[in-house]
């Protein structure tokens, strides 16, 4: 498995959209595609959203929720 700086459970949000929290519900390996994180909208809208780990650590994308 490769090392990552995230896990199950972190809480981020978009960027332009600081008021939605999104959780990493699940990290998504594949063999023949770069690595992708599930994430699951907080707040009883039931989207989920499926990025891929770069994106979610490009800083002018997405920004971690402290705990």
């Amino acid at each position: 498995m490769t090392k990552i700086a995230i896990e199950s459970g972190d809480t981020f949000t978009k960027v332009n959209n600081m008021d939605t929290v999104w959780v990493v519900d699940r990290i998504l390996e594949f063999d023949d595609a770069p690595l992708h994180v599930r994430l699951i909208e907080q707040g009883g809208n039931d989207r989920t959203a499926t990025v891929s780990y770069a994106a979610l650590m490009n800083p002018k994308l997405w920004k971690p929720v402290k705990k």
